[in-house]
């Protein structure tokens, strides 16, 4: 039995013994959650952890479904004009948790404080915007530069204050009730960092009553610790539940689990802009004097070695699907027509020894830890796949927070073949990642910045700019589709699998899985 199961096994001996301890209101809802937020600010840190919460703390023009289709909250409809400008009009109902009502000032400084705030990360956001004009109290007018089809969608996670905070407050007030003044469904009551989140109905939400009185987000970063808390009655859901602890909770009865996809695919990085790389290495252990991945046959070789089908089965045990593309079934722009990712070592050995490397060569594969689902487990299954093909490999696992540092900083520290991740979810359709992932990086703009290995092709890029600006949907997707089929003729990332979540609570409740990940309290439903 392995270090982890020990301690799972502990926890679970625990939970047995002090089992139905908690009593709660069945108005209350307590959720174990894997993601903290790094900071109560709504506009500085644009995360799953910290977006989990404002989307529910907070207000925001529009909001999305568990399907990632973009629905009214704030604003009760918006549309494109002949001029080129996005136009919302506010709900003259809306009020924030004091009472007072939510108007276009209150929209507009909110959306110059996410656009200017030192160090916040949502400025992508409105890389198009020109100006924001108050047609009047309750009407909206966004001038953008260029069409912009996504805006209403990227608009649900950029939360709505009143004037006279987004104008003065900084981020270390947010921790206080009184300055994180909500538009939403819940207002904050509590924040203890590194534990948990308070927060009670807000009885002025213009979407109406909420499913709980009291909301309690207990952050619970170790995943054994998340289901000996919902074994023993301390929490009511959790999130972020492995394959191993979704069947042993199914065993257990008394429970309900769910696992859904999301539109998370996990894919591997290749170093491809550096003329040496340095985790690549000859026999000698040094660099290779040349970077063999920016020869397309060696990064089509190492995607032919990886069985996509026996990591899902045997490291995620069912849960997950094989991927082709950065993209996800349920996303627009989605090409259905790009052939499935074969396994086949033999051709993947030939094509090493066509480009030069007959014996292969050292490679260091290098992966996140807690991030991903399994996703060190993942990492071990890769090293052996590469071996097969010659690659003499080292495997390498960090804290994600200790590799996303070094895989986005577009220099040197960044390792030569690295997980990663992406999810288009939040607008719902393909171009967030050919724009971001796929496309040439710019250092002094707004794309490609998680084009972490920074593949280029000049063609490809081409095709993404020119369908981000179609307005009609039908023909963007198209076009998305088709840059995506041209990308990934050329090999420019090694896709693996799109990501399944769990969600697990007691019995009574049952929960329901976003595409974008996120825990949504008022989607957990009494069973009747």
């Amino acid at each position: 039995m392995n270090r982890y199961a020990r301690g799972l096994a502990r926890l679970l001996a625990l939970a047995c013994m002090v089992g139905g301890t908690r009593v709660a209101a069945a108005a209350d809802l307590t959720l174990g959650v894997a993601l903290e937020p790094g900071s109560l600010d709504p506009h500085l840190i644009w995360s799953p952890g910290n977006n989990q919460l404002n989307m529910q703390m907070f207000g925001a023009l529009t909001s999305m479904d568990a399907e990632g289709r973009v629905l009214p909250r704030l604003a009760t409809k918006w549309e494109f004009t002949e001029d080129g400008d996005w136009v919302f009009t506010l709900d003259p109902k809306a009020r924030f948790s004091t009472g007072d009502a939510v108007t276009t000032a209150d929209v507009i400084a909110s959306f110059e404080r996410a656009r200017t705030l030192p160090k916040g990360t949502y400025r992508g956001i409105f890389s198009t915007v020109q100006q924001f004009v108050a047609v009047d109290d309750h009407t909206l007018k966004v001038d953008t530069s260029e069409p912009s089809p996504t805006l209403p969608a990227y608009l649900a996670v950029v939360p709505v204050l009143p004037k006279a905070i987004a104008e003065k407050a900084q981020s270390s007030d947010f921790a206080d009730p009184k300055t994180s003044v909500s538009a939403g469904p819940y207002q904050l009551v509590q924040f203890t960092p590194g534990d948990r989140v308070v927060m009670q109905a807000n009885p002025y939400y213009v979407g109406g009553k909420t499913a709980w009185d009291k909301l309690t987000f207990r952050f619970l970063t170790d995943s054994a610790s998340r289901v000996a808390a919902l074994l023993s009655g301390q929490v009511d859901v959790i999130d972020g539940v492995t394959p191993d602890d979704a069947a042993e909770i199914r065993k257990r009865g008394g429970f309900n689990v769910v696992t859904e996809p999301t539109a998370r695919t996990v894919y591997m990085t290749f170093d491809i802009s550096r003329d040496v790389t340095p985790q690549a290495t000859g026999p000698d252990g040094k660099p290779l004097p040349k970077n063999p991945f920016q020869d397309k046959r060696v990064r089509q070789a190492l995607t032919l070695a990886i069985n996509r089908e026996a990591i899902i089965q045997r490291v995620l045990m069912g849960q997950g699907a094989p991927m082709n593309q950065i993209s996800a079934p349920t996303l627009g722009g989605y090409n259905p027509d790009i052939p499935k990712l074969p396994y086949d070592p033999e051709k993947a050995k030939a094509l090493l020894a066509e480009a030069g490397y007959p014996n292969g060569f050292g490679l260091t594969v290098t992966c996140s830890s807690g991030r991903l689902v399994n996703d060190a487990r993942i990492c071990q299954a890769l090293g052996q796949m590469l071996e097969r093909i010659g690659l003499k490999t080292v495997i390498d696992v960090q804290p994600y927070a200790i590799l996303v540092n070094k895989a986005t900083c577009h220099c040197d520290r960044r390792p030569s073949f690295f997980m990663s991740t992406w999810s288009s979810a939040v607008v719902g359709e393909t171009g967030m990642a050919l724009s971001s992932v796929l496309r040439t990086y710019e250092k002094d703009g707004a794309k490609g910045v998680w084009n972490l290995g920074e593949y280029s092709n000049p063609a490809l890029d081409k095709l993404i700019d020119e369908a981000a600006g179609v307005m009609d949907n039908d023909k963007r997707f198209a076009m998305q589709a088709q840059a995506m089929a041209t990308a990934m003729e050329d090999y420019p990332v090694l896709p693996m699998h799109l990501q399944s979540l769990t969600l697990a609570a007691r019995k009574g409740l049952m929960p329901t899985v976003y595409v974008y990940e996120l825990t949504i309290a008022d989607s957990v439903k009494v069973e009747q």
